[in-house]
């Protein structure tokens, strides 16, 4: 994707409109041998897959077991009665096969019986009986998402080819979210290629203002990004897709358990906590999707797909009132908010401006030739962001409460704070408020309302505009100003508004709504909950492959940025206990990637490594609001090179980063002629 119109320039292009399939079948780049396999173990979890994307609808689904996908016992319906209903007669009948009866049985005991191979023992049915899982039919989601992917399938290869990366990456947003752009999951995965906040955070701008993960075309260099990542640190091209799902230290872990990097056995063999079903079965699914795509026709006819949207791109030096920015094309609001579903409710309901330096997209052909940024009038723009009024969550709060307090909605707070679920805020926790609901709820007139809670101005964010716009005029009182001449162009107001390249029924939004009971519940304590603090860390650190746990003999590696006075704090102890219980000298350094003991006497293991994350969650999260990873480099080490030299000077890459793409580099051992991976980084704008 092209940039349209820079900052002061006068210059502008389009955006093409690359070819669908044609850009899909570019070759793969230097990529040795077949990149994605197709052991003989998975097959039948490929299989399953090809028939929940190709032969049943979302009206239906299939009852199965969850270790053996070869095992489908019916198809039903999607009614939850229902559901329940048959899985309790195929649980009823496993307990049968289950106490060892093999004769007089019923037909569909029978039928059941023949789903597993012969001579399955007791304890196979026994298995069995508490594995009956529900998997919801694709066939009608998988073709409106092959009809929507023509929108975005010449810029994915387009992206993938600058990378050297396989083309069959493309594929992927099939398997996450049927190609649509405003696909939000349960777990609060967003956009087209469903980026996590932390791991998003790494690679694109995500706040209360923008969310590139909602735009298909920033948020799919970001997925390359990731995936070339992923690739760098796990070696194969089935783990690193794997990891797309699991985490990058999640499937390190799966490897040094099971001691093998192939997926197929570590499919079979690896009991890690968080690799559940949907992360035993990712690749099994991305390969089924890759035998849909080479024989589309035979699964869906003739298929049309979504033209490819064509646009241009203003890129602001200021801050724009969206609905001013929309007068001053002349094109609807809405249309404006289709095309740029990256700026979030706070910029759509005036609590925010679009920034400076974000790409507006604006529809070509409905908008005039020539500089852009010429045509917005300098009484609508503004050298500084609208500043941020908000709350910080105390002990007994909870979303419902503090929407109640601040007269407004859990949604809108939920929308405006990106929060992952209804029912997990944290005492201590900084929550934006929409200001006009602040305003009023600060307002002495509330006589009746309790003792004002804590409210924290934010510092405006300013643009690096030489000079400061007019801001004297009230935002509720702008007019546009007058039209450049010749007059451009104009669009009336009661045209249809163009989709913003592929809209999703609401009944195939990926979302779950929250309960009452969601909205009720009240902030953790992070100091107390530890278990669930730890959890949230561990989602916040999945990109990380760094290993934060304490083993079996209360040992620890250690990693880049801690001291052992980070230890003793965390411990509640004293250095220097830490240095006899090592045997270390006073003036002993730790070392990164040694592992060191450590004394539980004042603290838990989850307390520990509940502070331990918390530590480098935080360290990780500043630094990503600074810096953007755009890709990886290889260094190749030469005569006199060192890691301090390197990694400081020429590449501007903390120790602990670099430690991420090189999880094995013994760091005071360089060897001439070794390869070191770098993040090519940018700053954040």
């Amino acid at each position: 994707m092209t940039i349209a119109t820079n900052a002061g320039s006068a210059r502008s292009r389009r955006l093409p409109a690359i070819a669908l399939f044609a850009a899909l079948a570019l070759p793969a780049l230097a990529q040795p041998g077949d990149p994605f396999p197709r052991p003989p173990e998975i097959e039948p979890a490929v299989n399953f897959w090809l028939k929940v994307y190709t032969e049943v609808n979302t009206g239906n689904g299939y009852l199965h077991d969850a270790r053996n996908l070869a095992v489908i016992y019916e198809t039903v319906s999607r009614n939850q009665r229902d559901i329940d209903r048959a899985r309790s007669r195929i649980q009823e009948d496993l307990r049968v096969l289950a106490s060892g009866r093999r004769d007089g049985l019923s037909g569909r005991q029978r039928e059941i019986l023949a789903l597993f191979p012969a001579g399955a023992d007791n304890d196979t049915f026994r298995n069995a009986a508490a594995n009956v899982r529900f998997q919801l039919g694709q066939s009608d989601r998988f073709l409106a998402g092959l009809k929507r992917s023509g929108a975005y399938r010449g810029h994915i290869s387009a992206v993938i080819a600058e990378k050297g990366l396989p083309r069959e990456l493309g594929i992927l947003p099939h398997v996450e979210s049927s190609f649509n752009p405003l696909a939000v999951s349960s777990a609060s995965a967003s956009g087209m290629w469903q980026f996590g906040r932390a791991t998003g955070q790494r690679f694109m701008r995500i706040d209360h203002i923008v969310d590139e993960r909602m735009d298909p075309y920033l948020a799919t260099y970001a997925a390359m990004s990731l995936l070339e990542y992923n690739y760098s640190i796990l070696g194969t091209w089935p783990l690193a897709l794997t990891a797309y799902n699991h985490g990058a230290g999640g499937m390190r872990r799966a490897v040094r358990e099971t001691g093998t990097t192939d997926i197929e056995k570590i499919i079979a063999n690896y009991r890690g906590r968080l690799f559940g079903f949907a992360s035993r079965n990712f690749y099994a699914q991305f390969l089924a999707v890759l035998q849909i795509e080479d024989n589309l026709e035979r699964y869906f006819g003739d298929v049309r797909m979504d033209p490819a949207p064509d646009f241009r791109e203003l890129r602001l030096d200021s801050f724009v009132d969206a609905r001013a920015l929309a007068g001053a094309f002349d094109v609807s609001f809405e249309q404006l908010r289709a095309d740029n579903p990256a700026l979030r409710p706070a910029v759509w309901e005036g609590n925010k401006r679009i920034p400076a330096g974000f790409p507006v997209k604006l529809r070509a052909g409905r908008v005039p030739e020539g500089d852009l940024l010429a045509l917005v009038p300098g009484e609508l723009q503004f050298a500084i962001q609208t500043p941020d009024v908000a709350y910080v969550v105390e002990r007994g709060d909870s979303l419902s409460r503090i929407a109640e307090r601040f007269d407004t909605s859990v949604s809108r707070l939920v929308a405006l704070n990106q929060l992952a679920n209804r029912h997990r805020i944290a005492i201590g926790q900084r929550l934006l408020l929409p200001q006009d609901n602040a305003a009023a709820a600060a307002s002495p007139a509330r006589a009746s309302a309790p003792a004002p809670p804590v409210l924290v101005a934010a510092v405006a964010e300013t643009a690096a505009a030489p000079e400061p716009k007019p801001a004297s005029i009230p935002e509720a009182e702008l007019e546009p100003g007058p039209e450049p001449e010749p007059q451009p162009a104009r669009l009336a107001r009661n045209e249809p508004i163009l989709p913003p390249a592929a809209v999703l029924p609401d009944d195939q939004v990926l979302d779950t709504p929250a309960t009452s009971e969601d909205d009720e519940a009240p902030a953790i304590d992070p100091a107390s909950d530890i278990e669930q603090s730890n959890r949230i860390l561990a989602e916040s650190l999945a990109a990380d492959p760094s290993d934060y746990s304490v083993d079996g003999g209360n040992r620890i590696e250690i990693q880049a940025s801690e001291t052992l006075g980070h230890y003793a704090e965390w411990l509640g102890v004293r250095a220097s206990d830490l240095r006899r219980l090592n045997n270390m000298a006073f003036r002993d350094p730790v070392i990164i990637g040694e592992r060191l003991r450590l004394d539980f006497s004042r603290a838990s293991v989850a307390e520990f490594e509940r502070a331990r994350r918390e530590f480098h969650s935080e360290l990780q999260r500043e630094f990503f609001g600074d810096y953007h990873i755009q890709g990886v480099t290889s260094h190749t080490v030469r005569p006199n090179e060192n890691i301090s030299s390197l990694a400081g000077d020429r590449y501007s890459t903390p120790i602990w980063l670099l430690r991420q793409y090189n999880p094995g580099l013994e760091l005071n051992s360089l060897r001439i002629g070794q390869e070191i991976a770098f993040p090519r980084l940018s700053p954040v704008q």
